[in-house]
């Protein structure tokens, strides 16, 4: 055997030995490295699955913490915690501005303890055409709105006992309505009275 490879040229050797060391090079690549590249690819699809799903979880998350913190600050707004006399003044003048109508007067009296809340009754006078003061009234009871379980509210939540409306002897269109209202606020303590029921309407 020994005699025979001598009798090979160097360049016979050389190529008999490069072929070796590709066969090497090819079973090391079969055996080792290509399991390895598979088992890496898997695991990176693996990993890139999972981030998505991360992904995913977190953005509904993030939306669900969004709705949470947006019905609390619309909780709030229609029942705050405070009865706040001088904001209801500013909202029910925002209302009376916007419905071009005249704001006379505004008469509260005691709050009312419910169970977790207050109603603060008032009386307020207003003065113009028929038009304004319908929506006027029309504002009041879409400050707040829900729908499909949620709040949506744009000031005080108010609960119209009734209205009385008298026309002016002086100026035909214009008309002075009197509106007996209930404005609420949060308290969060327990009572054993109930509200009452159903609302009452006058007109003249």
């Amino acid at each position: 055997m020994t005699a025979r490879v001598n009798t090979l040229s160097p360049a016979k050797l050389a190529a008999i030995l490069g072929v070796t060391f590709l066969l090497l090079a090819g079973a090391t690549w079969l055996i080792l490295i290509m399991p390895k590249q598979s088992k890496v690819s898997s695991l990176s699809g693996q990993v890139k699955s999972a981030q998505d799903q991360l992904s995913q979880l977190t953005g509904k998350a993030s939306a669900a913490h969004k709705q949470v913190v947006s019905q609390s600050l619309m909780t709030t707004r229609a029942l705050p915690t405070d009865p706040g006399m001088p904001q209801l003044v500013l909202q029910l003048s925002r209302i009376a501005v916007e419905e071009h109508v005249s704001l006379d007067s505004i008469v509260p009296t005691a709050p009312v303890a419910y169970s977790g809340y207050q109603a603060i009754p008032m009386t307020i006078t207003l003065s113009g055409n028929f038009f304004g003061i319908e929506g006027f009234l029309q504002q009041l009871r879409h400050q707040v709105v829900v729908a499909n379980g949620n709040v949506a509210a744009t000031g005080r939540l108010y609960d119209v006992q009734g209205v009385t409306i008298a026309t002016s002897p002086t100026t035909a269109p214009k008309v002075t309505a009197t509106l007996m209202l209930d404005a609420f606020s949060y308290t969060g303590i327990a009572q054993a009275t109930t509200p009452p029921a159903g609302t009452t309407t006058t007109t003249r």
